[in-house]
Protein backbone atom coordinates (compact mmCIF):
# COMPACT_ATOMS: atom_id res chain seq x y z
CA UNK A 1 0.00 0.00 0.00
CA UNK A 2 1.24 3.36 -0.83
CA UNK A 3 2.22 5.88 1.96
CA UNK A 4 -0.91 7.65 3.46
CA UNK A 5 1.09 11.32 2.87
CA UNK A 6 0.21 10.40 -0.51
CA UNK A 7 -3.38 11.36 -0.38
CA UNK A 8 -3.58 15.31 -0.31
CA UNK A 9 -6.55 15.35 1.99
CA UNK A 10 -4.90 13.14 4.92
CA UNK A 11 -1.82 15.15 4.33
CA UNK A 12 -3.81 18.56 4.60
CA UNK A 13 -5.55 17.20 7.70
CA UNK A 14 -1.98 16.26 9.65
CA UNK A 15 -0.65 19.71 8.69
CA UNK A 16 -3.87 21.12 10.70
CA UNK A 17 -2.52 19.56 14.29
CA UNK A 18 -1.35 22.19 16.49
CA UNK A 19 -0.41 22.45 20.32
CA UNK A 20 -4.28 24.69 21.08
CA UNK A 21 -5.96 22.18 18.38
CA UNK A 22 -8.59 20.06 19.99
CA UNK A 23 -8.75 16.03 20.01
CA UNK A 24 -10.88 16.54 17.19
CA UNK A 25 -8.89 17.56 14.62
CA UNK A 26 -6.73 14.09 15.42
CA UNK A 27 -9.67 12.10 15.02
CA UNK A 28 -10.24 13.30 11.29
CA UNK A 29 -6.75 12.68 11.21
CA UNK A 30 -7.05 8.81 12.03
CA UNK A 31 -10.90 8.52 10.66
CA UNK A 32 -9.17 9.50 6.99
CA UNK A 33 -6.02 7.13 7.91
CA UNK A 34 -7.71 3.93 8.64
CA UNK A 35 -10.18 4.11 6.31
CA UNK A 36 -8.30 4.23 3.62
CA UNK A 37 -6.20 2.02 5.04
CA UNK A 38 -8.44 -0.60 6.12
CA UNK A 39 -11.23 -0.10 3.22
CA UNK A 40 -15.02 -0.43 3.39
CA UNK A 41 -15.14 -2.48 0.56
CA UNK A 42 -12.53 -5.37 2.16
CA UNK A 43 -14.84 -5.55 4.78
CA UNK A 44 -13.34 -3.40 7.40
CA UNK A 45 -15.38 -0.62 9.43
CA UNK A 46 -13.78 2.56 11.63
CA UNK A 47 -16.07 3.42 14.02
CA UNK A 48 -15.73 6.91 15.74
CA UNK A 49 -16.81 7.19 19.27
CA UNK A 50 -17.37 3.70 19.76
CA UNK A 51 -19.10 2.62 23.01
CA UNK A 52 -17.23 -0.16 25.02
CA UNK A 53 -18.91 -1.43 28.46
CA UNK A 54 -18.08 -4.01 31.53
CA UNK A 55 -19.45 -6.03 33.76
CA UNK A 56 -18.85 -3.38 36.54
CA UNK A 57 -20.95 -1.51 34.76
CA UNK A 58 -18.48 1.17 33.65
CA UNK A 59 -19.20 2.84 29.86
CA UNK A 60 -16.76 4.45 27.88
CA UNK A 61 -16.03 5.70 23.98
CA UNK A 62 -13.09 4.76 22.43
CA UNK A 63 -12.01 7.47 19.75
CA UNK A 64 -11.82 5.03 17.24
CA UNK A 65 -12.36 1.51 16.76
CA UNK A 66 -11.27 -0.60 13.54
CA UNK A 67 -12.85 -4.27 12.70
CA UNK A 68 -13.20 -6.54 10.06
CA UNK A 69 -15.87 -8.96 8.48
CA UNK A 70 -13.66 -11.40 7.17
CA UNK A 71 -14.77 -13.94 4.26
CA UNK A 72 -18.41 -11.74 4.37
CA UNK A 73 -18.75 -13.01 8.29
CA UNK A 74 -21.18 -11.51 10.09
CA UNK A 75 -19.21 -11.88 13.55
CA UNK A 76 -16.81 -8.40 13.42
CA UNK A 77 -12.87 -9.21 14.19
CA UNK A 78 -12.25 -6.19 16.94
CA UNK A 79 -8.83 -5.55 16.53
CA UNK A 80 -8.04 -1.67 16.76
CA UNK A 81 -8.47 0.74 18.82
CA UNK A 82 -6.90 4.20 18.63
CA UNK A 83 -7.09 6.80 21.53
CA UNK A 84 -6.30 10.33 20.56
CA UNK A 85 -5.16 13.14 23.03
CA UNK A 86 -4.09 16.91 22.25
CA UNK A 87 -0.43 17.47 22.52
CA UNK A 88 0.49 17.36 26.39
CA UNK A 89 3.03 16.28 28.74
CA UNK A 90 4.28 12.55 30.51
CA UNK A 91 0.47 12.85 32.60
CA UNK A 92 -1.43 12.95 28.80
CA UNK A 93 0.28 9.52 28.01
CA UNK A 94 -0.78 7.92 30.66
CA UNK A 95 -4.17 9.20 30.90
CA UNK A 96 -4.33 8.18 27.49
CA UNK A 97 -2.85 4.48 27.65
CA UNK A 98 -5.10 3.77 30.59
CA UNK A 99 -7.85 4.98 28.58
CA UNK A 100 -7.44 2.78 25.97
CA UNK A 101 -6.68 -0.31 28.14
CA UNK A 102 -10.37 0.59 29.77
CA UNK A 103 -11.87 0.54 26.22
CA UNK A 104 -9.75 -3.07 24.74
CA UNK A 105 -10.45 -4.64 28.35
CA UNK A 106 -13.93 -3.80 28.13
CA UNK A 107 -14.29 -5.43 24.97
CA UNK A 108 -11.82 -8.64 25.13
CA UNK A 109 -12.87 -9.26 28.24
CA UNK A 110 -13.90 -12.85 27.96
CA UNK A 111 -12.38 -13.75 25.19
CA UNK A 112 -9.73 -16.86 25.52
CA UNK A 113 -5.83 -16.69 25.43
CA UNK A 114 -4.96 -18.41 21.73
CA UNK A 115 -8.36 -18.13 20.51
CA UNK A 116 -8.86 -14.88 18.98
CA UNK A 117 -6.66 -12.78 16.11
CA UNK A 118 -4.16 -9.84 18.11
CA UNK A 119 -5.80 -7.04 19.28
CA UNK A 120 -3.56 -3.54 18.66
CA UNK A 121 -3.77 -0.15 20.69
CA UNK A 122 -2.32 3.05 18.75
CA UNK A 123 -2.02 6.07 21.39
CA UNK A 124 -1.42 9.19 19.63
CA UNK A 125 -0.55 12.50 21.20
CA UNK A 126 -0.82 15.06 19.10
CA UNK A 127 1.16 14.06 16.09
CA UNK A 128 3.41 11.51 18.03
CA UNK A 129 2.10 7.93 18.19
CA UNK A 130 3.07 4.80 20.21
CA UNK A 131 1.62 1.44 19.67
CA UNK A 132 0.83 -1.21 21.85
CA UNK A 133 -0.31 -5.16 21.59
CA UNK A 134 -3.07 -6.69 24.15
CA UNK A 135 -1.71 -9.44 25.95
CA UNK A 136 -4.50 -11.87 27.03
CA UNK A 137 -2.65 -13.71 30.16
CA UNK A 138 -2.37 -10.65 32.15
CA UNK A 139 -4.79 -8.66 30.31
CA UNK A 140 -2.56 -5.65 29.89
CA UNK A 141 -1.52 -3.77 26.85
CA UNK A 142 2.33 -3.88 26.29
CA UNK A 143 4.18 -2.07 23.89
CA UNK A 144 4.84 -3.20 20.23
CA UNK A 145 6.42 -2.43 17.39
CA UNK A 146 6.59 -4.57 13.70
CA UNK A 147 10.36 -6.40 12.69
CA UNK A 148 12.62 -4.07 12.30
CA UNK A 149 11.32 -0.97 14.24
CA UNK A 150 12.32 -0.21 18.30
CA UNK A 151 9.47 -1.32 20.60
CA UNK A 152 8.91 1.46 22.60
CA UNK A 153 9.23 3.80 20.21
CA UNK A 154 7.17 6.70 19.55
CA UNK A 155 6.97 7.90 15.98
CA UNK A 156 5.51 11.45 13.75
CA UNK A 157 2.86 10.95 11.86
CA UNK A 158 4.67 13.54 9.29
CA UNK A 159 8.25 13.12 10.01
CA UNK A 160 8.29 9.25 10.84
CA UNK A 161 5.19 8.66 7.82
CA UNK A 162 7.04 5.30 6.48
CA UNK A 163 7.50 3.95 9.62
CA UNK A 164 3.51 4.45 10.48
CA UNK A 165 2.51 3.34 7.22
CA UNK A 166 4.57 0.35 8.01
CA UNK A 167 2.79 -0.47 11.54
CA UNK A 168 -0.19 0.06 9.54
CA UNK A 169 0.57 -2.33 6.77
CA UNK A 170 1.75 -5.37 9.46
CA UNK A 171 -1.18 -5.15 11.53
CA UNK A 172 -3.32 -5.72 8.08
CA UNK A 173 -1.60 -8.16 7.24
CA UNK A 174 -1.07 -9.70 10.91
CA UNK A 175 -4.70 -8.99 12.56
Amino acid sequence: MSLYLSIPAISNEINRIRRSRYESVLYGVWTSILTWQFPVTEGYVTCPQARHGSQSGERGWSDLHTYHYPNGSNTADRFLFVQCKRRGGPATWRDGLDQLLRYVRATHRTRRYGRRSPVYGILCVGEMVRLYKYHDPTRTLRPFAPPGLATGDEWNIRLDARKVQRILNYILRHH
